[in-house]
């Protein structure tokens, strides 16, 4: 039988879509078979580090009878993914979370299951409309309670919600996605992002572009590809011809 790549959308930390209950496909699956989750995975999310609820759903998932991979959305706590020790794995670095649960690093071709997979996590964060508070601040705790007395929701505290490094912002990364792309002849079999191509945000009626969507773009434009899949917009639905939003559904890419 060949292994087989699913993938879905964002989890933020919510993994109970991989019990056997609700995908039974895993019974026939091992370590083999690799799960793609299109960002804001928020596995490693709390700041201050690795929680006991964290520790249990991660290793919940290391058990899981498939392999799962992610990409970074723009709801994850980065500073604990930088931390993560790396190796090469699929042909190419990742973060290791657990020995079965593995971070696809920005700008990287891997390949798996005889597939080409183009990741390029990151995304432009979009409830922040009423603010981004200074986590250094000792007193961001008292006014982000009073901002919810005033009704504003929409805010994140940076360093503690919120970093800058959900859009990418050294120039190197952004070259070598180029640079690897290339190496492969411009051509890819699946692209896995978190955020969409300007043009096809576009067509889903949501947020503005922006330095993430522009770049991916640039890789619309200039590499082939059998398939796009990406999360982010809390939907699921085909944008364009091969290219899928995805959210709670988990689609077999091959």
């Amino acid at each position: 039988m060949a292994h087989t790549i699913w993938v879905t959308g964002d989890t933020h930390s919510d993994m109970t879509r991989f019990s056997r209950e609700i995908f039974p496909e895993q019974k026939e699956m091992d370590k083999s078979d690799v799960m793609i989750i299109c960002g804001d995975f928020g596995g490693l999310w709390n700041w201050k580090g690795e929680t006991k609820e964290e520790r249990y759903w991660m290793d919940w998932l290391n058990d899981r009878p498939f392999t799962t991979c992610f990409v970074d959305g723009n709801h994850e706590c980065f500073p604990r993914l930088y931390a993560l020790p790396e190796e090469e794995r699929f042909g190419a670095p990742c973060g290791i979370v657990r020995d079965s649960v593995l971070w696809l690093k920005r700008g990287n071709v891997y390949t798996i299951n005889g597939k080409t997979v183009f990741a390029f996590g990151g995304a432009s964060s979009h409830d922040i409309s009423d603010g981004i508070l200074d986590g250094t601040d000792p007193k961001w705790k008292k006014q982000a309670k009073r901002m919810e007395k005033q009704g504003k929701y929409l805010f994140r505290t940076e360093g503690v919600t919120w970093w800058k490094d959900e859009v990418e912002q050294d120039e190197a990364v952004y070259r070598r996605g180029l640079e690897n792309l290339a190496a492969h002849g411009s051509a890819v079999d699946l692209i896995v992002t978190h955020c969409a191509a300007t043009a096809t945000q576009a067509v889903l009626g949501a947020f503005q572009k922006d330095r993430m969507t522009d770049y991916l773009q640039t890789v619309h434009d200039t590499v082939q590809f059998k398939n796009w899949f990406f999360g982010h917009y809390h939907m699921n639905r085909t944008a364009l011809p091969h290219e899928y939003c995805l959210y709670e559904q988990i689609v077999r890419a091959a």
